[in-house]
């Protein structure tokens, strides 16, 4: 696992409905790519170039995850309901808002309707490959798919965000895990969040193929429990139990009795949470990578 590194940088004002910054969505992109076949491939780079005219700074498929959160910072913000899902974490059985009916699982859903349909023009097209890419990277981050509610909080901690941390690199639960926690906190140069976007470099994307590759081979197919269920329902439930067992119930340190302390709010992320988090990191990230090369090869790729 990737030494643990503790970082300060001027763009931990990224907005609430973030998942991963953009390191997180530039990995499950370039996993994805790895995975397409020859047609597909073509296909995603053809829709690549068509994007790229419009955004200078999408000169790569692994350009296109952080896209839609790019869009956020230039003040289009018509689609932020669309990044996450709320599913409950309701310990003490309070009385639940509505569920939204538009979520991250419903834009999955309408973006491989548009890539799949003959009809569609390629503007359309590029710009939905864009969306799916990033919404397949936000539904498998686990504090998108989860917020708390309770007594002080009726509608929900916002995915984390309402949880404070008491350090300089994440200044919440959800920055902390939008970072990887940790794991990807070396790779936070690439184009930022937050300040004006360059095309990616050759260096920037040969990083990026590395990491990816070494995630692919630390994490193979097979070892993916459910790999193979295409249900964005059920990704989400996923990264819901994932943000229970390991982000809120996360064993921050053993007391001197032996019991498991979880981390609390203000509270700081031991090295035993962070290698514990890490772990789910890495895999969520290489099971996103698969799964969205799945959908690609499915709706651009070659006919069986």
């Amino acid at each position: 696992m990737k030494k643990i590194t503790v970082f300060s940088i001027a763009f931990l004002f990224c907005l609430n409905l973030k998942a991963w910054w953009d390191p997180g969505h530039l990995i499950v992109a370039m996993i994805a790519y790895m995975q397409l076949d020859d047609t597909a491939k073509a296909g995603v780079d053809d829709l690549v170039k068509v994007l790229e005219r419009d955004y200078p700074y999408v000169n790569h498929f692994a350009a296109t995850g952080p896209w839609p959160d790019d869009l956020k910072a230039e003040g289009v913000r018509t689609y932020d309901t669309w990044h996450y899902t709320n599913i409950p974490y309701n310990p003490k059985g309070v009385a639940l808002p509505p569920k939204a009916e538009i979520n991250v699982v419903w834009a999955i859903n309408q973006m491989m309707k548009v890539l799949k349909s003959s009809r569609a023009r390629p503007v359309d097209k590029a710009r939905h490959l864009g969306f799916l890419v990033h919404f397949v990277g936000d539904i498998h981050q686990p504090l998108h798919s989860t917020t708390v509610y309770d007594n002080d909080l009726p509608a929900g901690n916002v995915g984390g965000n309402t949880f404070p941390l008491d350090t300089k690199a994440w200044r919440n639960l959800h920055s902390l895990w939008d970072d990887g926690c940790g794991y990807l906190s070396e790779y936070n140069d690439i184009n930022p969040y937050g300040k004006p976007k360059k095309a990616l470099t050759e260096a920037e994307i040969a990083r990026l193929w590395e990491l990816a590759t070494k995630i692919v081979e630390e994490v193979p197919k097979g070892d993916i429990v459910g790999l193979e269920v295409s249900d964005p329902d059920f990704w989400a439930l996923e990264s819901h139990k994932l943000a229970v067992s390991h982000a809120y119930q996360g064993v921050n340190e053993i007391n001197d009795r032996g019991r498991k302390i979880w981390l609390k709010p203000n509270g700081v992320p031991s090295e035993m949470y962070l290698e514990n988090a890490q772990k789910v990191v890495v895999k969520r990230l290489a099971t996103a990578g698969y799964r969205l090369g799945e959908m690609l090869n499915a709706a651009l790729g070659e006919e069986e």
